[in-house]
């Protein structure tokens, strides 16, 4: 193989990476198209992606062709929750039809055939906005019209017998359904979607609130949280390519037991979406427990409640971050631990310090940031920032058909 003409291949994809002409989920030319542009053998052209692909720069989809990875990222867990999903081909409603982020998330996602985007409003409008995003995967679509009449009797229904025992008339429930949320947790409860993906340009309270009072906490969990599933570049994977940090989004300042379920849940959401073993860190400004206080405390009874919970867990608190990833500063102030950094599931205090934590990493580290992904509800549910990029959306959408059953 001429490895001046494989070179020429890479730099040239690299190049066209580089300058935005081919971006994340792209499809890349065929390898014959290629081989014609740069005047190569398909050979060739073979070895280069091939070696890309190895590099998690392009990853194929048999039958649909090459696609642009993110590029920088290690996307191999991303890429497996992927293909895993397309198994399950769930429907996944995304309310905010009106936003273009929406619409170009919903576009790549059927184009990849992850899951059945529901959109929710008007047909012919939407399949407008999307004419004009000149894509023309409407057909791939379908609709919940927030108009339909028999639909909203239905859901007005569902909506007076879940809130009757509050005060709530039916007429007052008609009403609540002029709001999308709503109609979409109706809509998930109704089982017209089997999970739901929203808050692009509603505020977070809404989807929660709503999420909270229609969809509910699942039989088998005590309290609604939230986790981050943070992914890092080459550069930044001192202790590891992917972590997840919980409760970053839900629980103010949640007691010793609520911190366990916190973290039970943290745990489940390990065992499903990362690769290695989850190793719980209960993160505190002390380790173990050298300062006298209630917040330190809080934390101590949490993993003691939690090694009762998870008794085959690796579980290490109360603890300090530097001494949770290193195992140099683990033995100076915990020389007795049974535990071997880095930790991967990183259970902080309280949501100041889980908010301020995972955004300190996102910025500093340019880490991806999924979530935040809630864990603990009856049914899939998830909220996004109203600041969320395409590929967010995106790869929320991904996490949320994982959860489907």
């Amino acid at each position: 193989m001429n490895k001046k003409l494989y070179q020429t291949v890479i730099e040239y994809i690299n190049k066209e990476i580089k300058s935005g002409n081919l971006t994340n989920g792209d499809v890349i030319p065929s390898e014959s198209q290629l081989a014609k542009l740069l005047d190569v053998s398909v050979g060739t052209i073979r070895k280069a992606v091939d070696k890309l692909e190895n590099n998690n720069i392009l990853y194929r989809q048999h039958g649909k062709g090459t696609f642009v990875s993110d590029y920088g990222f290690d996307n191999r867990l991303l890429n497996k929750l992927t293909k895993k999903v397309q198994k399950k081909f769930p429907r996944i409603l995304l309310p905010e039809s009106s936003d273009e982020r929406v619409l170009q998330a919903a576009i790549k996602i059927s184009r990849k055939k992850i899951a059945q985007i529901v959109l929710l409003g008007d047909e012919a409008k939407i399949s407008q906005q999307i004419a004009r995003l000149n894509q023309g995967l409407d057909s791939e679509l379908k609709y919940l019209d927030t108009k339909d009449i028999q639909l909203k009797n239905i859901y007005a229904e569902i909506l007076y017998r879940k809130r009757k025992h509050k005060g709530m008339s039916l007429d007052e429930a008609k009403k609540l359904l002029e709001d999308d949320t709503v109609f979409a947790m109706l809509a998930l409860e109704n089982d017209d979607a089997d999970g739901v993906v929203t808050g692009a340009i509603t505020p977070s309270q809404t989807v929660l609130s709503n999420a909270l009072r229609i969809i509910g906490v699942a039989d088998s969990s005590k309290l609604v949280s939230s986790f981050f599933l943070m992914i890092f570049d080459a550069k930044h994977q001192s202790y590891g390519s992917e972590m997840i940090f919980s409760d970053c989004a839900m629980n103010v300042d949640p007691d010793s037991d609520e911190l366990a379920e916190i973290a039970k849940s943290a745990y489940k959401s390990a065992k499903s979406y990362l690769d290695i073993e989850p190793k719980i860190a209960m993160l505190s400004f002390s380790t173990n427990k050298n300062t006298k206080h209630t917040q330190v405390e809080k934390v101590s009874v949490a993993t003691s409640t939690l090694r009762k919970k998870l008794p085959e867990a690796d579980i290490i608190g109360n603890i300090q971050l530097d001494a949770a990833l290193d195992s140099i500063v683990l033995k100076t102030k915990s020389p007795e631990a049974n535990f071997t950094p880095p930790a991967n599931v990183l259970i902080f205090p309280n949501l100041d310090a889980a908010n301020i934590g995972y955004k300190l990493v996102q910025r500093f580290s340019g880490a991806k940031a999924i979530g935040p992904i809630l864990q603990g509800m009856a049914k899939p549910v998830n909220d996004l920032s109203r600041g969320c990029s395409v590929d967010e959306i995106f790869n929320t959408v991904v996490i949320t058909a994982n959860q489907c059953k």
